[in-house]
C-alpha cells in the first residue's frame, strides 16, 4: 500500500516512453494484417507467406528476448535501445522500399524481433529501475499501447500507403519509434538519478523493501536461472496467458463470423475488443498495485475462462462480454511477467526477467496453431474455443498450485 503519494513527477516522461516502445513492439505484426495484402498485389506475392513469415517473426522475438536480457545485465540498456530503434528504422524503410521478397522476409523478421526487444525486454528493465515498487499501474499504463496499436496499425498503414505509397504505409512506425527514441536520448537514463529523478518518485510503499538497483553480481547466472524449476514453472505457467491472448487473437475475426455477424460489423467488433484492452491493461495494473503481481496474475486466468464462456453463447451480449474480458486478458498477460519479475528478483531483476521471458515468448508462440489446429481437426471454432477454456482453468490451477512466491530469497539465503 502506498503513502505520502506524490505522483510520477518526470517519471511519466519513462512512462510515455514505454507507452511508446509497447506501441512499437506491437506496429510490424499489426501492419502486416493490412500490408500483406497490398503488397502482395503490389509486387505480385502470396499474401499467405507474407501473413506466415509474422510465425518467423515471433521466433525472432524469443531469440532477441534472450540476447537483449542478457546484454542488458552487463550493458546499459538506453544504449541497446537506441542501437535498436537504429536497426528497427533501417529494416522498416527495407520493408517499404525493396521489391525483393527474400530482402523483405528478412527486413520482416528483424523488425518483428528488434521491435519486441525494444517494448517487451529493454523498457521493462528501465521501469524495474525509476518504479521498482510502483511498477503495476505504471506497467499498465505503458501496456497499453499494445492493444491501441493493434486497432489503429491498420488504419495507420492503410492511410500511409494510400497518401504516399508503399514506403508511405511503414513511416508513421518509424516516426513514432524515432520520437521514443528522441525522448530516451534527452530525457532518460539508466540511472534515473542522472536525471534528477528519485526512484517512485520518492513515494513510500507500506512493507516494501529499499530497491538497490541493477545487481551485476547476481547468484542469477544463465546457468543458475535455467537449473531452477521455478524459473520453468513460471515462464510455462504465465506463458500458457501469452499463448492463449496471441492465439485467440488471431481466430477472433473467423469466429465472430461463423456465429453469423457480418464482415463490417465483425471488423468493428475487432477494433472495439482492441480498445477495450486499453482500460483493461490500466485495470490489471490497478488490481497489482492493491493485491500485488502474483494475486493479480491469477485474475487473467479466470477473465479468460469466462471470455470463452460468453462467447460460447453466440448471444450478441455474450459475445460483446467476452470481448471485455478478452480485453483484460490481453492487458494482463503484458503485464504480469515484468511486475512480477521486479517483486521476486528485485535488483536482478535483468537477469531473472531475461530467461523468463523468452521462456514466456516460446510457449506463447503456439498460441495461433493451438487453436488452429482444434479448428482443422473439428471444423469449427466451437471446440477450439473450449480448448481454450480447458487451457486456461489448467494454468490457474498450475500457477497456483506450483508457482512458488519469495522462491528467489530462499534461494540467496542458501548461498
Amino acid at each position: 500500500m502506498e503513502k505520502n503519494k506524490k505522483g510520477y513527477g518526470k517519471g511519466w516522461l519513462l512512462i510515455i516512453y514505454g507507452f511508446l516502445a509497447y506501441f512499437t513492439a506491437t506496429a510490424v505484426g499489426s501492419a502486416m494484417n493490412a500490408a500483406s495484402g497490398t503488397l502482395a498485389e503490389l509486387h505480385g506475392w502470396n499474401a499467405a507467406v507474407l501473413t506466415s513469415l509474422i510465425s518467423a517473426g515471433s521466433l525472432a522475438n524469443i531469440v532477441a528476448a534472450f540476447v537483449l536480457g542478457k546484454l542488458s545485465v552487463k550493458y546499459s540498456a538506453k544504449k541497446l535501445s537506441l542501437i535498436c530503434f537504429a536497426i528497427y528504422a533501417i529494416v522498416m524503410i527495407g520493408l517499404g522500399v525493396t521489391g525483393n521478397f527474400l530482402i523483405f522476409a528478412v527486413c520482416l523478421i528483424l523488425a518483428n524481433g528488434i521491435s519486441s526487444g525494444i517494448g517487451y525486454q529493454l523498457s521493462p528493465v528501465l521501469i524495474s529501475r525509476w518504479f521498482p515498487r510502483r511498477k503495476g499501474v505504471v506497467m499498465g499504463i505503458a501496456t497499453m499501447g499494445i492493444p491501441l496499436c493493434s486497432g489503429v496499425a491498420t488504419m495507420i498503414y492503410q492511410a500511409g500507403y494510400s497518401s504516399m505509397g508503399s514506403l508511405g504505409g511503414f513511416l508513421p512506425f518509424i516516426g513514432i519509434a524515432a520520437l521514443a527514441a528522441v525522448m530516451m536520448i534527452v530525457f532518460l537514463s539508466d540511472n534515473p538519478a542522472d536525471k534528477g529523478y528519485v526512484p517512485d518518485n520518492g513515494a513510500v510503499i507500506e512493507g516494501a523493501e529499499e530497491e538497490k538497483g541493477i545487481n551485476k553480481d547476481s547468484i542469477w547466472t544463465t546457468k543458475k536461472l535455467l537449473t531452477t524449476p521455478q524459473v520453468w514453472i513460471h515462464g510455462i505457467t504465465l506463458g500458457i496467458q501469452l499463448l492463449f491472448a496471441s492465439g485467440l487473437m488471431v481466430q477472433l475475426f473467423p469466429r465472430l463470423l461463423e456465429i453469423g455477424i457480418d464482415p463490417a460489423q465483425a471488423g468493428m467488433m475487432m477494433l472495439a475488443s482492441g480498445l477495450l484492452a486499453l482500460p483493461g491493461s490500466y485495470i490489471c495494473g490497478l488490481i497489482d498495485a492493491k493485491v500485488g503481481a502474483r494475486k493479480a496474475a491469477c485474475t487473467t486466468y479466470v477473465f479468460g475462462v469466462l471470455a470463452m464462456v460468453l462467447n460460447l453463447t453466440g448471444t450478441m451480449a455474450g459475445v460483446w462480454a467476452s470481448l471485455v474480458m478478452i480485453g483484460m486478458v490481453v492487458g494482463g498477460a503484458a503485464n504480469w511477467p515484468a511486475s512480477l519479475c521486479i517483486e521476486e528478483f528485485g535488483d536482478s531483476f535483468a537477469n531473472g526477467y531475461g530467461v523468463i521471458q523468452p521462456i514466456i515468448q516460446i510457449v506463447g508462440a503456439v498460441g495461433p496453431a493451438f487453436f488452429a489446429a482444434f479448428y482443422g481437426i473439428t471444423g469449427s471454432y466451437r471446440i477450439p474455443y473450449i480448448c481454450g477454456a480447458v487451457l486456461m482453468a489448467v494454468g490457474f490451477v498450475a500457477f497456483v498450485g506450483l508457482a512458488k512466491a519469495g522462491f528467489v530469497k530462499e534461494e540467496e539465503a542458501r548461498q
